[in-house]
């Protein structure tokens, strides 16, 4: 059973995490953002800044059960916790900030709870032993001129249990956590990696002759991946990304790689960042998987069409967050 709540745990948070960045649209230098676009890279900071594991109140989860893992380690915008309940049936939770394939039945039933919107969605699914719940976010003077944020509480049990409870006390918990705002990420968390308190961006502070990042106002916010020019001429086509990731750790941490690898027409740089957390508790029991599932390390990846390029931004981005 605990297998099969860490394999649902895996497939939960991880579902929907392929992003892609089409086109240039709205592509300007830092120093002539328009509105729309200085509106868009604001929220991505608010949502890179939030710290999940603030809005996850590991005092409420304990109250259905023993803390067996907490922390960030397998998505960045997640904060998870995996639970042995009375009995020996095994819980996970997580709050997500950036939430990903909401379903239609997940944005009904709408509600408000102590001004802020909520809606609770299709309810509990016995059959499965989840529930979900999604709330809006407070972006604080953002909210006035920015798109609602959505961010979810999921939670799965054994099948034949009502997973809402849990769900419901996560979600006023949330609430109540971020009545001043989105509570901060702290950089010396010890459940979470130290990469992510940092902008993907900031490989441009140290690139020098750039040629800015590239801004879609009209896309979802990526707050861990920046696309960028590294040529301030811009060039179609000679767009360059940097994203943030998490991935678990295996018996070996690879090595920082000497150059970018070949894959098809596309060059790709991946290379482990800062120290691994472990987010298994002292004692917990869980198998081998679920313990893998646990400790997990930054990654940072740098993609581009051309090989000298990504290879001059991987070491931009080595000196700024190696």
């Amino acid at each position: 059973m605990k297998r099969i709540a860490a394999v649902l745990l895996c497939a939960v948070i991880t579902s929907g995490c392929a992003h892609n960045v089409s086109g240039t649209a709205g592509a300007s230098p830092l120093d002539e953002l328009n509105p729309g676009q200085q509106r868009h890279i604001d929220v991505e900071d608010a949502l890179r800044a939030a710290d999940p594991c603030a809005l996850l109140d590991e005092g409420v989860v304990r109250q259905f059960g023993t803390v067996q893992q907490f922390g960030s380690a397998v998505q960045l915008p997640v904060c998870s916790a995996l639970i042995a309940r009375p009995g020996g049936a095994t819980t996970y939770v997580d709050v997500s900030v950036l939430p990903s394939m909401l379903s239609d039945a997940a944005l009904t039933r709408p509600d408000t709870v102590d001004g802020v919107t909520v809606y609770r969605g299709a309810g509990a699914d016995l059959a499965r032993g989840t529930c979900e719940r999604v709330f809006r976010l407070n972006l604080g003077t953002l909210e006035e001129r920015a798109n609602p944020q959505l961010a979810t509480v999921r939670v799965g049990t054994v099948a034949g249990e009502d997973a809402c409870p849990l769900a419901d006390a996560v979600l006023d918990s949330a609430i109540d956590s971020m009545r001043s705002g989105l509570p901060a990420r702290d950089a010396a968390a010890r459940n979470q990696v130290a990469l992510a308190v940092h902008d993907p961006c900031e490989v441009l502070d140290v690139l020098g002759n750039a040629g800015g990042r590239v801004v879609d106002p009209d896309a979802p916010p990526t707050p861990f991946d920046c696309v960028l020019f590294p040529d301030p001429k811009r060039v179609p086509g000679s767009e360059v990304t940097v994203s943030f990731t998490v991935s678990p750790v295996k018996e070996n941490r690879p090595t920082v790689p000497a150059g970018p690898e070949t894959i098809g027409d596309r060059c790709r740089w991946t290379s482990p960042m800062g120290e691994p957390i472990d987010i298994t508790r002292p004692g917990a029991e869980v198998d081998q998987f679920t313990r893998r599932l646990g400790s997990a390390g930054a990654v940072v990846t740098v993609h581009g069409a051309n090989c000298t390029e990504v290879s001059r931004v991987a070491e931009a981005a080595t000196t700024v967050f190696g």
